[in-house]
């Protein structure tokens, strides 16, 4: 039914999917315009990152090049017809297509809320269907091996917080010596919505960042250091290529940075850790999302028929 539905939204605007639009249309000077600044300049104050805010400006901007309409104007009918061409001419994944039509719904909602416009278009669009995949984590072997392929200190260390923190890749270069106590093996970290929590640094982590730190002395910047020397960032693309690296070494497959936070995860939560617990630990809002990075798959089914069964 949702196939067929999209199929004729489709087909009753044809000749507005065949279009061709090369530039934003926004019509109305003294409102669309306004609206469309201050909806940004929301997402700011909300502490959305400058990347997160592009993102919305480039698929909002993708939008009204297709609908070419006056916010005002905008149908519910207006957004199933990009929906549908979205996914029946450019053909794009489900989970893309989902997080598009968010993108737009969250977009005419603080319209209708702010009062730029009088009705919402968006409240009667349904949310897409996306078949949530289990993420996979490493296996002990291979996280041992990618330890045995370690070359030098900041590789070493590299690996070890990824494991020891469960940050993603954008927070571990941002990890900055001031937040650093060095003798509770802790550190503050501002993740995704501008959220502040703690992570925590294990004992072989912390070999590896004394090591370090005894190499290049400092006590304020990025305690990983970048290709400028102390005070530089490294780069979230330099992280990955040097997991790529090390996994090559290690001949494991598969190999990037965020792949350590699931492992991590999966490992805290086969030992007993509360799932709420893993939730805080790697910084999400909802235990539904944590639960996709816990890796059943890993389970010792056999060892735990031998303690509870028989």
């Amino acid at each position: 039914m949702r196939k067929l539905k999209i199929t004729m939204t489709f087909n009753l605007s044809k000749l507005q999917l065949e279009e061709s639009r090369n530039e934003v249309v926004i019509y109305d000077q003294t409102s669309d315009i306004a609206a469309y600044k201050q909806f940004f300049i929301s997402l700011k104050l909300r502490g959305l990152s400058d990347r997160s805010i592009q993102l919305y400006m480039y698929n909002i901007d993708k939008f009204n090049r297709f609908i070419s309409k006056p916010f005002k104007k905008i149908t519910a009918n207006d957004i199933r017809s990009y929906i549908a061409h979205r996914t029946l001419v450019d053909k794009i994944a489900n989970s893309t297509l989902d997080h598009e039509r968010g993108v737009v719904v969250r977009f005419f909602s603080w319209l209708y809320e702010e009062e730029y416009i009088t009705t919402n278009p968006s409240k009667r669009i349904e949310k897409i269907k996306v078949e949530k995949r289990l993420l996979e984590s490493f296996t002990v072997a291979e996280v041992e091996f990618l330890r045995d392929s370690c070359r030098g200190l900041k590789q070493k260390m590299v690996l070890e917080m990824l494991l020891s923190t469960a940050c993603r890749v954008s927070e571990l270069v941002t990890l900055r010596m001031e937040n650093y106590d060095r003798s509770g093996g802790t550190i503050s970290v501002i993740g995704k919505g501008n959220k502040e929590r703690i992570v925590f640094i294990h004992a072989r982590a912390k070999i590896y960042i004394d090591a370090y730190l005894e190499k290049f002395p400092h006590d304020h910047g990025p305690i990983i250091c970048g290709g400028d020397g102390i005070g530089s960032e490294m780069s979230t693309s330099g992280i990955q290529k040097m997991i790529k690296t090390i996994a090559g070494r290690a001949g494991v497959k598969e190999a990037y940075p965020h792949k350590f936070r699931r492992t991590t995860a999966t490992d805290a939560s086969h030992r007993g850790m509360a799932l709420n617990d893993v939730r805080d630990l790697l910084g999400h809002s909802s235990a539904e999302t944590t639960l996709l990075y816990i890796d059943s798959s890993k389970n010792d089914l056999k060892a735990k028929h031998a303690q509870f069964v028989g």
